[in-house]
């Protein structure tokens, strides 16, 4: 009560101090010269190339085809309705099935998501995630031929997806080891399966509230077992931590997934969305400890030692902290410096270790990058084809000395992506992925519903924060973090459709 009194006191002078007006002054200026500028006019004007797209053959070649598939469904569901209508089997469905909150599409796609995480590593294949995707993907077409849902066409998900996917299959034509990159190309199917349903189902903000309610209890639960894994004790690992200068640090917790980073990564990008389901429970009795509970994934993140997703989240707070009431920064950083003495000492340890160039991790990666850099050199127009195989055969050629053996990929997204994706690959993810930033701190800015506006701030703040985990590490290595990055993705779309009514995010493209 002592230190909460204190900041508030502190906060207050803050609020009235004639820097706090000087600041604000020089804000007030910069934000209307901000709003005015052609520049920024320029990035929010309407997309000249979607509309293009739209028309264009490819386009409407899919749209076709997606068509006729969904009047097939359409007719074989009238044709099975029509038959059974007045059976038991009808009477049953429309007593307990329609309207049920159990026995819906969304109940499905989030309890899929619940279980893909809370599933333990050693009990976990990722052919479970591509046979669901499939299966949701499929039941989808059905719900839109049965009249349940809007089609959602190719072209509805933008060009940069689609140039994107294109990429991806292009890329096994350039590939030494085509099984090998046909494996890895089923993962991005996969991802890209669920961005496609994640944005085309979630239209409304109660389909949405419930997605993010199954997202909270993955994230609860492996905030859980990471706690139960400290309690019980996890082995020091030298090839996670460098024992010489992390003396005193503890094993790293690693959840449900395989490693640490990968259970880091994945808290950084569900956890602010799992806090504003919280946020927005109603009844207060139920919310209060639901929001406590948000407390278990930042103890989990700290036990994970991951110093990369610690600066990632960072980011994340600020940027939800900024748009969700920019007043509260100061206290915010003020609240991050009183916090310090309180860290345990094998935490400061850990971030020691950001300061000096003698950490074998960080190192490592630079004589990766070394040998990365002049991968891209040579394949930049290309790509070298998808998976770690390839990458094995290839970069020992272009390797450091001091990092030849064991080194499965470049340890960094974006490097990762003109190495095995080409310059097309690339291109259009990061066309993808400045758009979604875009698109959502221009809609977050302009819509008043107060729960989406959340949604979109959690999933911003998320996209932000993982981006400087992406320069870092390659993030997506790990399937199940590859498959977080995608949901996220389609939960940021699906909160901009929501909040335009409905349509689609290429209203605002400044291409």
């Amino acid at each position: 009560m002592l230190s909460s009194s204190i900041l508030g006191k502190t906060y207050n002078i803050w609020l009235q101090s004639a820097t706090f007006a000087f600041l604000q002054t020089i804000f007030g200026a910069f934000s209307r010269a901000f709003s005015k500028s052609k520049i920024v006019h320029w990035f929010v004007r309407e997309s000249r190339i979607e509309p293009i797209y739209e028309k264009s053959l490819f386009a409407l070649i899919f749209k076709a085809i997606l068509d006729f598939i969904v009047r097939i469904i359409g007719s074989i569901v009238n044709a099975v309705t029509n038959a059974a209508r007045g059976s038991v089997s009808a009477a049953f469905v429309s007593r307990y099935v329609k309207g049920s909150f159990f026995i819906n599409y969304e109940t499905i796609l989030g309890g899929f998501i619940c279980l893909m995480f809370i599933i333990p590593h050693d009990y976990w294949s990722n052919t479970y995630a591509l046979l669901a995707a499939l299966a949701l993907f499929a039941l989808y077409l059905i719900m839109v031929g049965a009249g349940k849902r809007k089609m959602y066409y190719l072209h509805d998900m933008g060009l940069p997806v689609t140039l994107f996917a294109i990429a991806c299959v292009a890329s096994l034509a350039f590939s030494l080891d085509r099984s090998d990159s046909f494996r890895i190309l089923l993962f991005y199917v996969t991802a890209l399966l669920l961005l496609y349903v994640i944005s085309a189902d979630i239209t409304t903000k109660d389909r949405m509230m419930k997605l993010l309610g199954f997202i909270y209890i993955a994230v609860i639960i492996t905030a859980l077992y990471a706690v139960y894994q400290r309690i019980v004790g996890v082995a020091v690992s030298a090839s996670l931590t460098d024992l010489e200068l992390n003396e005193g640090v503890p094993g790293r917790v690693y959840g449900t997934l395989a490693n640490p980073n990968n259970y880091a990564e994945f808290l950084v990008m569900m956890t602010p969305v799992a806090a504003v389901f919280a946020a927005n429970i109603k009844r207060a009795w139920i919310r209060i400890p639901f929001c406590a509970g948000i407390a278990l994934p930042f103890l989990a993140l700290l036990m994970t030692y991951s110093r990369s997703c610690w600066i990632s989240m960072m980011l994340a707070c600020v940027v939800f902290v900024y748009y969700a009431n920019k007043k509260l920064i100061p206290a915010f950083f003020l609240l991050c410096v009183a916090a310090i003495p309180f860290l345990p000492n094998s935490i400061m340890v850990r971030l020691s270790t950001l300061l000096t160039m003698q950490d074998s991790s960080m190192v490592f990666r630079i004589y990766v990058w070394d040998g990365a850099i002049k991968m891209v050199r040579d394949y930049f127009l290309t790509g070298i084809g998808l998976g770690p195989n390839t990458f094995a055969l290839i970069y020992p050629d272009y390797a450091n000395i001091n990092a030849l053996v064991g080194v499965p990929h470049s340890h960094m997204v974006y490097m990762e992506l003109v190495i095995e994706l080409g310059l097309l690959g690339f291109v259009s993810f990061m066309w993808f992925m400045l758009r979604l930033w875009k698109d959502s701190a221009y809609t977050l800015l302009r819509t008043a519903d107060k729960e989406t506006k959340l949604v979109l701030i959690a999933c911003f703040a998320s996209l932000i924060g993982i981006a400087f985990a992406f320069g870092v590490e390659y993030v997506w290595y790990y399937p199940r973090t590859f498959f977080t990055y995608f949901i996220l993705a389609g939960i940021a779309t699906a909160a901009i459709r929501i909040s335009r009514g409905g349509k689609t995010g290429t209203a605002i493209d400044g291409d």
